[in-house]
């Protein structure tokens, strides 16, 4: 990760998935690092449901959680395929798919159809039955994790279709949020080392482009432009600048022409 900070390696130069691995495993990968409450538990914390009941009780099993997380496993395997990331909580099983420059994996040929969870192939479909069989006595939840773009098109398919296996929760993320959550951490009262790796992760998806554009800041739209707000321009010349303006309108790729004379 450092090294593709300081420019001495690109992960877009790999295929694909190796870039999604790699994006997994520096920034997840650090963040096991730190105590849940500190790294894990703001990022988690916006998370995406459809209905209003299931993201308070997200939000409450969240705030539960404390210290480091011990039993994080990367890409775990089952017969429903391989889940970029498994993380056992105390009364939770949280599992994370993560994109970053590839979409789904697979899909079911008819989206429209009605089919069954049990039928589907849809990634997605076959990692809630991943959860459902392997969470027992814990409540499984499933989190999309994609660039905002990707997780908006994701999003209305999955949430009007049935194909998610019963009991388990399926939740959207997307990198921006993740980069927000990050630049919101009070690092104040952090050790050194803590801040540290906050820094890092926030420069790691800022290089991956994960910056949001929030539009114009509200004290510049409400700033008083005055008559002493203007610069003085010099230049040591002996000959007058002008500019030579187009008798014509100015379209597209034209240009103004400026001459010294």
């Amino acid at each position: 990760m450092i090294a593709e900070l300081h420019n001495k390696i690109s992960a877009e130069s790999n295929n694909l998935e190796r870039s999604e691995d790699k994006l997994t495993g520096d920034f997840f990968g650090t963040l096991r690092y730190l105590p849940f409450e500190i790294g894990m538990k703001p990022i988690l914390l916006p998370v995406r449901f459809k209905e209003k009941e299931i993201a308070q009780e997200w939000m409450n099993r969240i705030h539960l959680e404390k210290g480091y997380m011990t039993d994080m496993q990367f890409w775990y395997g089952h017969e429903e395929g391989e889940i970029d990331l498994l993380i056992p909580l105390s009364t939770i099983n949280i599992g994370i798919e993560i994109k970053y420059l590839s979409g789904i994996s697979s899909e079911d040929e008819n989206t429209e159809a009605s089919l069954e969870y049990e039928e589907s192939c849809n990634q997605l479909a076959r990692y809630s039955r991943m959860l459902k069989d392997i969470s027992h006595d814990k409540t499984p939840y499933l989190i999309f994790l994609a660039p905002f773009k990707m997780m908006r098109e994701v999003m209305p398919s999955l949430q009007t279709r049935s194909i998610i296996a019963p009991g388990v929760f399926l939740g959207f993320l997307c990198w921006e949020d993740v980069l927000d959550s990050l630049r919101e951490i009070d690092s104040i009262s952090l050790d050194q080392g803590q801040q540290m790796i906050i820094n890092d992760l926030q420069s790691l998806l800022l290089k991956k482009g994960f910056l949001r554009y929030k539009g114009i800041s509200t004290d510049i739209i409400s700033k008083t432009v005055a008559k002493s707000d203007f610069y003085y321009f010099h230049a040591i010349t002996k000959n007058l600048h002008t500019l030579n303006w187009p008798s014509h309108n100015i379209y597209k790729e034209d240009t103004y022409v400026f001459s010294n004379q």
